[in-house]
């Protein structure tokens, strides 16, 4: 499978072109330099798009939300991986050391993505190109922002006080910048966003399907004033984006809120649906910018095949879900049938392997995967809202999708009797294997608790990764965490 980790200051990759649904298309990477480049409209519309591609490096297997989001937390676990290191495991088991291969390239891969997007930025500023557009060039820079605060956001939840370097930093220079405290790079986030939010459209048409608008801007916002507890000013920017009628739990416009909707969210080929807020765009087949989820976290076994697939491939074992997972989905729960798949049959010996892994990312095009990745979907920003204003009618739209009763009715299981621990359920049944699940018990302050109460013994003061030893050998002005 192709694997799309190449560090280059400057990659002009993505090119927008049709194809049989809209969406914003991502082709393969040329080289090109500063100095023979930048020299037309077209191209910062590339340069731009190549900034894109960073929101499928920083979400694909082995970015930061995968890392934190899920290896992190009591979703997953090992049975056997691929590898002749014990990086995964130290990460799930948090008995991390700073020298772990896993957060080395997680780290350089988003500092890489910030540098990417600060070149541009610093490009479109300094520009006498003439847009075609006045509005165009604004709109590059407001989209650009928006993933430098994606970036950003994931940087310093994952590692508290990080460095913030906002325009195109050289060697020499690097050394100026130690790290910055969390408040700062959340004012810088909250600048971004709100700069971004100001200039982005509500929508797009054509090829353009599957860019950033204002009000992934506004869901952005909203879970930032989340982490920092402020429910109130979370809850403005998430009426915003319900109040739109833009986005629909009815994923596939059948005119029906049901489970084929759930569905259809997963389906290798659905792109950018009625529910999508933001989303990774991938492509399926050779040499396109292919995604590596379902590569990752499919079994690490000789005899390993897909659903329906008589062709087998060793997966590399990761995020393997636990059996503390599994049982939280309620019986009569659709989404776990969906979202796991519990093993499957050897074909040589015709033996049954229990080997659970997750489907959401299944695409039958397993060496040249292109499933999109949903970064923020509707149901997400339905939970939140319900979080933001203690009103379960919004945590109950989410479950009515798939017929289970809502919190408050009958039938609702009496183990999560209050609406903090319904949402908390609500979002793992939900959100499973879409990287948010340690996010949500560090913002509502259970994950130290739910943790240890599980036999990972994690404090309120280690809920952070080390910053990795290669950028403190470095640059020793930065200091480790505690």
């Amino acid at each position: 499978m192709k694997n799309i980790k190449r560090y280059l200051a400057i990659s002009l990759t993505i090119l927008l072109t049709s194809c049989s649904e809209n969406l914003l298309d991502l082709y393969p990477e040329t080289r090109l330099t500063d100095g023979s480049f930048y020299k037309t409209e077209a191209q910062f519309i590339q340069a731009t798009n190549d900034v894109y591609r960073q929101l499928g490096r920083i979400y694909d297997a082995g970015g930061i939300p995968d890392l934190y989001g899920e290896l992190f937390s009591d979703n997953v676990y090992i049975e056997f991986t691929s590898g002749a290191n014990a990086f995964p495991e130290e990460i799930n088991k948090h008995k991390i050391l700073p020298d772990n291969g896993k957060l080395k390239l997680a780290w350089e891969t988003a500092y890489n993505g910030l540098y990417i997007t600060n070149n541009v930025l610093a490009q479109l500023e300094k520009t006498e190109v003439t847009f075609s557009q006045p509005a165009l060039k604004e709109r590059l820079k407001a989209e650009a922002r928006l993933v430098r605060a994606v970036i950003l956001f994931n940087l310093v939840q994952a590692w508290g006080d990080v460095p913030l370097p906002l325009t195109v930093v050289s060697p020499t220079e690097s050394y100026q910048y130690a790290r910055e405290k969390k408040e700062t790079v959340y004012q810088q986030i909250i600048t971004d966003l709100s700069a971004a939010k100001s200039v982005l459209p509500a929508s797009y048409t054509g090829t353009d399907i599957g860019r950033a608008t204002r009000y992934a801007a506004s869901a952005l916002l909203a879970k930032l004033y989340l982490a920092q507890g402020d429910k109130t000013k979370a809850a403005l920017e998430l009426k915003v984006i319900i109040d739109s009628g833009l986005y629909s739990l009815d994923a596939n416009r059948d005119g029906a809120v049901d489970t084929r909707d759930f569905e259809y969210i997963f389906k290798a080929d659905t792109k950018n649906s009625k529910e999508s807020i933001l989303e990774a765009q991938y492509l399926a087949g050779q040499n396109q910018v292919n995604s590596l989820h379902q590569q990752a976290y499919t079994p690490f076994h000789f005899a390993f095949h897909l659903p329906a697939s008589t062709e087998t491939f060793r997966g590399d074992g990761l995020n393997t879900p636990t059996p503390d997972l599994i049982g939280e989905f309620e019986e009569k729960d659709p989404r776990k049938n969906l979202s796991l798949y519990p093993g499957y049959t050897d074909l040589q010996s015709n033996q049954f392997i229990a080997y659970p892994f997750t489907l959401k990312f299944f695409d039958p095009q397993w060496r040249y995967a292109g499933q999109n990745f949903e970064i923020i979907r509707y149901a997400d920003i339905l939970l939140l809202y319900a979080e933001a204003t203690e009103n379960p009618a919004y945590l109950n739209q989410v479950r009515a999708r798939v017929g289970l009763p809502g919190f408050g009715q009958s039938g609702y299981p009496e183990k999560y009797n209050t609406l903090a621990l319904a949402l908390e359920h609500e979002r793992r049944s939900e959100l499973a294997f879409e990287f948010h699940r340690f996010f949500d018990l560090v913002r509502t302050g259970r994950a130290a608790a739910v943790l240890t109460g599980k036999g990972i013994p994690v404090s309120a003061g280690k809920l952070l990764f080390p910053i990795p030893q290669s950028a403190i050998d470095v640059n020793p002005a930065i200091i480790q965490n505690p």
